[in-house]
């Protein structure tokens, strides 16, 4: 017993040893947190970042929102003591907060880095998405969120959406409003944007982070939070960044812009969400508090667009170690404001911020307070040889097996239709595949062809969920079992049996 326990101990440690063994004996680390909107653009580039350094690196961000962002930014409540070394959010920092910063002798940089829609999302069984879904205008999204409409089939509603009452179903079908809690940037940018478009009926006093909902609707926690709750709940709306709508394959309205269009954030795309960018401040150092990207002109511009920032002091000299110092700058400029590596967040439903207002970014982050002996940390993009070993080189060289692999997947064109396109003809090579087997013993085979076929670019379901768990479970058990037969043969080795 005591040999197989030893054998056992002698697997776990093996297993569970760290795949890479660092000379050096500190961690230099940086922590952020804000906004949960562009969060996996942050995780990504992070991970990264880390992938390529050759010192041992811990770059994280909490997705918290971006209120708690600038909360613990600002450290109002500590004596103005940063929490984080940066803070994140799709609102600028306030006129007010900016003034208590200055108050206090400290200086802040906004550097904006991407632009995302903000959008509302449905579940209507029935209604389609796209240009044959739900039509929506400002003021009747103001009606079903104070709960002044409820029920799709209100006439104000099917006035604009004559198909409606025959695509649901039942009629006075129930709306569920939804809505963000914890100070939320989305908040922010939707109420203002209600206000904007439909002052009469979203008055002023419903404008910001956190309003007083009506009773009758439910809050919910995050990005995350907002998507589950649409996709299990038959009737309701609710708004999020538009990437993770996507992603989630959510059914989007069709939103009325400043030009009288009925427009989706998907088909406003990269250049209708980019065309809201407006005047923003020449120096990063600047008050951005009066800065929003809402109601803008334009045939294709998204009317609810949020720019995601970085907050940092001027003054980082508040990090007690000059390396982690201009660690933040060299992560930020090389990662957030480099005009290729950012294009990967493309992926999530980000747009880069247009070149002057990234330059605008970068001029502000050349201005940063680091102390004496803070060292330069260098992209190494073609080989340089001796130099590129260098202990702040961060290599696209050194790379992991699983960094590679992302950058596989991201070689891809992910074009929706391109990609499902793909998908279908794979699928219906395997088909026919399987056609010239059933072919002759089966006379209906041909048309079990084309019914599998018709349904090829169908979306994953509950089924699929429970097939692929079946398979994890065969897979763990499978992998339990070898662990078993590995075990064995070690006891066999050690005990000398």
């Amino acid at each position: 017993m005591k040999c197989a326990s030893s054998a056992a101990f002698a697997f776990l440690a093996a297993v569970s040893a760290p795949a890479t063994v660092f000379s050096s004996d500190q961690v230099y680390s940086i922590a952020g947190s804000g906004t949960t909107n562009p969060s996996k653009c942050i995780w990504m580039q992070m991970q990264n970042f880390m992938d390529r350094a050759k010192l041992p690196l811990r770059l994280t961000y909490r997705a918290v929102g971006s209120s708690t962002g600038q909360y613990e930014f600002i450290g109002e409540q500590n004596g103005y003591k940063a929490y984080n070394e940066f803070g994140s959010g799709d609102i600028p920092v306030s006129t007010e907060k900016y003034n208590d910063l200055k108050a206090n002798d400290i200086d802040m940089l906004h550097l904006p880095f991407v632009m995302g829609a903000i959008s509302f999302f449905v579940n209507i069984p029935g209604v389609p998405d796209g240009p044959e879904g739900l039509n929506l205008t400002s003021c009747l999204l103001s009606k079903i969120l104070k709960r002044d409409i409820k029920v799709w089939d209100h006439d104000e509603i099917v006035e604009v959406n004559p198909n409606l009452k025959d695509m649901l179903p039942k009629s006075n079908y129930p709306i569920t409003v939804a809505h963000r809690v914890h100070g939320s940037s989305s908040t922010a940018s939707v109420t203002q944007y209600l206000h904007t478009g439909c002052p009469d009926v979203w008055t002023e006093d419903l404008v910001g982070k956190e309003i007083e909902w009506h009773e009758d609707t439910k809050g919910v926690e995050g990005s995350g939070g907002m998507s589950s709750f649409i996709r299990e709940t038959g009737g309701s709306i609710g708004y999020v960044d538009a990437g993770h709508g996507h992603e989630e394959n959510l059914v989007e309205i069709e939103l009325k812009n400043a030009d009288g269009k009925y427009i989706s954030s998907k088909r406003a795309g990269s250049v209708g969400i980019g065309a809201a960018a407006g005047d923003t401040p020449l120096n990063a150092g600047d008050d951005f508090g009066g800065v929003e990207l809402l109601n803008k002109p334009g045939p294709n511009t998204w009317p609810i667009v949020a720019m995601s920032y970085i907050y940092l002091r001027k003054d980082i000299t508040f990090i007690d170690d000059p390396i982690e110092q201009s660690l933040l700058k060299a992560f930020i400029q090389n990662t957030l404001l480099d005009a290729d590596e950012i294009q990967a967040c493309s992926k999530f439903g980000f747009t880069p911020v247009p070149e002057a207002v990234r330059n605008i970014a970068l001029e502000g982050l050349n201005t940063l307070i680091m102390s004496d002996g803070a060292p330069t940390w260098e992209i190494e993009t073609d080989t340089i040889k001796g130099i590129g070993q260098g202990d702040y080189y961060v290599s696209k060289k050194r790379r992991s097996y699983a960094e590679y692999e992302r950058s596989i997947l991201d070689g891809f064109n992910m074009d929706e239709e391109l990609v499902s396109g793909k998908v279908e003809v794979m699928v219906k090579e395997h088909l026919a595949s399987q056609s010239q087997e059933t072919e002759e013993g089966d006379p209906a085979g041909e048309g079990s062809l084309r019914k599998e076929t018709s349904s090829a670019s169908r979306m994953y379901t509950d089924s699929d969920a429970q097939k692929l768990q079946a398979a994890l479970v065969l897979s763990a058990i499978s992998f339990s079992l070898w662990a078993l037969a590995l075990i064995a043969l070690i006891a066999k080795k050690m005990c000398g049996k």
